[in-house]
């Protein structure tokens, strides 16, 4: 187990003086993940999946196509704000007395096990609502393959589909070169 000696200068980025997660909370990150695959094929094989999410009539990508996904990327997002305080329900550090060594583990560990919850609720969101991103950008796959990778993207937050929803406006932008310069 790492130890903590002392905490980060102020303004430095905190993350560098956290040890790593402990053994359980990377085992906790793999099951949680082989459950959220073993739910992306149980909830296809079933046929318990929404009708895929298609509100554009045309092939292009625009900002309607990935509403669906941001929603539900933001009600996870909001879910994993209830449920992380509860993260981890074992003790990260037991021999620690310092409560900023106890503080530093149990938010080490956090990461590793919101991380798989939420890719729980992201293939279970991706079934349940019919959100197929792969098939929603021209890509072929199997509905329980585009239902793992959608809910692992649906887990990793608003920000990434924010980031692409932009990369793609930028693109169909056009650019009129009157930038103001110094």
């Amino acid at each position: 187990m790492a130890t903590i000696t002392a905490l980060p200068a102020e303004g430095a980025n905190s993350d560098t003086s956290l040890p790593d997660p402990t053994g359980k909370a990377r085992f906790a990150l793999l099951l949680l993940t082989v459950i959220a695959f073993v739910l992306a094929v149980v909830m296809n094989a079933a046929g318990w999946t929404g009708k895929a999410f298609s509100p554009a009539a045309t092939s292009t990508a625009n900002f309607a196509l990935f509403a669906g996904f941001y929603a539900a990327a933001q009600v996870i997002e909001r879910l994993m704000q209830l449920i992380s305080p509860l993260v981890p329900f074992w003790n990260p550090a037991p021999g620690a007395t310092d409560p900023a060594v106890k503080a530093a583990h149990v938010k080490a560990d956090r990461g590793p096990v919101v991380l798989g919850v939420a890719a729980l609720f992201g293939v279970a969101a991706s079934n349940g609502f019919g959100l197929f991103f792969l098939t929603a950008i021209g890509m072929h796959v199997s509905h329980t393959v585009d239902s793992f990778l959608t809910g692992i993207t649906i887990a990793a937050g608003t920000k990434p589909l924010h980031d692409f929803i932009s990369l793609i406006q930028n693109q169909t932008t056009p650019k009129t070169g009157t930038g103001a310069t110094t």
